[in-house]
C-alpha cells in the first residue's frame, strides 16, 4: 500500500514537474530576446506594477483559496472557491473606483508618473488572479493534475508569444503587462470551462448563509494569513520600488530580471512538489494529526536535487548572465550570484513551509514575516551602495527560509518520539 502510494506521489509530482518545465523553458528561451528588445527601465516599470498588483491580491481573496484544501465535502470546498471569487470581484470593483479618483496621486507616491495609465488595467489583473488561483486550488483537490500541468503551459506560451510580438512592435514596458494580462485571463478562461463541463453541480447554486458560515469557520486566514503574505509579498518586491528611489529604476529591472531567471529551477520543481505535498500532506495530516513521513520523504528529495545545481550555477551564473541577455545585464548576473543560497534553501523550504497552513498555525508565518519585512526594508537604509543591498537581502532571505524550515518540520511532527 505504501509502495504504490508512494508510486503514485512520484507520478502526481512528474506530472505537474512536466507541465512546469515546459511553461518554464518558454520565458527562458526568450528572455534572451525579451532583454534585447525591452530596455532595464521597460522592466523595471513592469516590476512595479507587478508588485503592486501582488500586494493587492493578497488582500482581494482575504487568502480564504488556501482553504479549498481543507474541508473533507467537496460541496464545502466549492462554496470555498465561491467566497474567494466573490472577494475577488468586490475588491476589484473597489480598486477601479480608488483608481478613477486617485490614480495620478497613487502614481506620484509610487515615484513613477508612466505607470498612471497602467493602473486601469489593475482590476482586472485583481479579478482574473484571484479567480484563478481559487480554481487553481479546486483542481489541485481534485488531482486534476493533468489539467494544472497543460494551464501552466498555455499561460506561459501566450504570455511569451504577446510579450515578444508586442516588444518588435515597440509597445514598450505595457507590451511586458499586457502579454502577462492576456495569458492569465485566458488559462482562467480555460479553467472555468472545464468546471462548467465536469463540476457544474457543485457550483450552479449560491447559497449566502453557508458561504458566510465557512468564511468565520476559517476566518484564521484573512486573519493571519493576509497581514502575513503581505509582509511576505512586500518583502519580495519592496526592492523594485525601492531600488527606484534610492538609486534609479534601472536597478529595478537588473533585480526584476535576476528573480524571473533564478526562480525558474524553483518553479520546475519546488512549485510541482508543493502542488502534491499539500494534497498528501492535508489528508495524512487530517487522519492522524501529523506528516512526518510525507515531509521527510520531500526533504530529502528536494535536499539531493538542489546541491550539485546550486554549487554550478554559483560559479558561473554571473558569465552566464551577460553572455545569454548582453552586456547590458552583466549587474543582474552579480545580483544572481549573491542570491544563489538564499535561493538553494528556498527551493527546498517552500513546499515543506505549507505545514504551517496544514497545521493552522499561520500566527507563526506572521511573526517570521516580520522579521523578512524588516530585514528587507533594513536592508536598504544601512547599505552603501546597491550590492550590499543584494547582499543584506540574501542574508535575511537565508535566516527566514531556514526559520520556515524548522517550523515545518515541527508542525509535521519530525520531531514527536515515535509510538512503540
Amino acid at each position: 500500500m505504501f509502495s504504490k502510494s508512494k508510486n503514485q506521489f512520484v507520478k502526481n509530482v512528474i506530472t505537474l514537474m512536466t507541465g512546469t518545465s515546459i511553461a518554464q523553458a518558454i520565458p527562458i528561451a526568450l528572455s534572451p530576446i525579451l532583454t534585447r528588445i525591452y530596455s532595464p527601465e521597460d522592466f523595471g516599470l513592469f516590476a512595479l506594477y507587478m508588485g503592486l498588483a501582488s500586494v493587492l491580491i493578497v488582500i482581494s481573496t482575504g487568502r480564504y483559496e488556501l482553504a479549498i484544501m481543507l474541508p473533507e465535502k467537496e460541496s464545502e470546498a466549492a462554496d470555498i472557491v465561491k467566497l474567494s471569487t466573490l472577494l475577488a470581484f468586490i475588491f476589484s470593483f473597489i480598486t477601479f473606483v480608488v483608481i478613477i479618483f486617485f490614480g495620478k496621486e497613487i502614481s506620484i507616491l509610487l515615484g513613477n508618473e508612466e505607470i498612471h495609465f497602467w493602473l486601469f488595467l489593475l482590476p482586472i489583473s485583481l479579478f482574473v488572479n484571484g479567480s484563478y488561483q481559487s480554481l487553481n486550488y479546486w483542481f489541485n483537490r481534485k488531482k486534476d493534475f493533468k489539467r494544472l500541468a497543460k494551464n501552466r503551459v498555455m499561460q506561459s506560451s501566450i504570455t511569451g508569444f504577446s510579450q515578444t510580438s508586442l516588444g518588435i512592435l515597440q509597445a514598450g514596458g505595457f507590451g511586458l503587462l499586457f502579454g502577462t494580462l492576456l495569458g492569465q485571463a485566458l488559462t482562467l478562461g480555460s479553467l472555468v470551462k472545464k468546471i462548467l463541463t465536469f463540476d457544474f453541480g457543485y457550483f450552479q447554486d449560491f447559497e449566502l448563509v453557508k458561504i458566510i458560515g465557512l468564511a468565520k469557520r476559517f476566518i484564521n486566514f484573512p486573519k493571519f494569513d493576509v497581514p502575513t503574505t503581505l509582509l511576505n509579498v512586500g518583502a519580495m518586491h519592496a526592492p523594485n520600488i525601492l531600488f527606484s528611489s534610492f538609486f534609479s529604476g534601472s536597478y529595478a529591472g537588473f533585480y526584476y530580471l535576476t528573480q524571473r531567471v533564478l526562480q525558474a529551477p524553483i518553479t520546475l520543481i519546488s512549485t510541482s512538489v508543493l502542488d502534491v505535498f499539500k494534497e498528501e500532506a492535508s489528508k495524512t495530516y487530517r487522519n492522524s494529526g501529523q506528516a512526518k513521513s510525507i515531509f521527510l520523504k520531500t526533504f530529502k528529495w528536494l535536499l539531493i536535487i538542489s546541491i550539485v545545481p546550486s554549487i554550478i550555477l554559483f560559479f558561473t551564473i554571473q558569465d552566464l548572465f551577460s553572455w545569454i541577455f548582453g552586456a547590458d545585464w552583466e549587474i543582474a548576473g552579480e545580483y544572481s550570484k549573491i542570491m544563489i543560497p538564499a535561493l538553494s534553501i528556498r527551493f527546498i523550504a517552500n513546499p515543506l513551509s505549507f505545514m504551517i497552513y496544514i497545521a493552522e498555525k499561520q500566527i507563526w508565518n506572521l511573526v517570521t514575516m516580520i522579521g523578512l519585512a524588516l530585514g528587507v526594508f533594513v536592508s536598504f537604509y544601512f547599505s552603501d551602495d546597491h550590492y550590499q543591498v543584494i547582499s543584506n537581502i540574501s542574508i535575511t532571505y537565508v535566516c527566514y527560509y531556514l526559520t520556515h524550515l524548522f517550523l515545518g518540520a515541527l508542525f509535521a511532527g519530525v520531531f514527536r518520539a515515535s509510538k512503540q
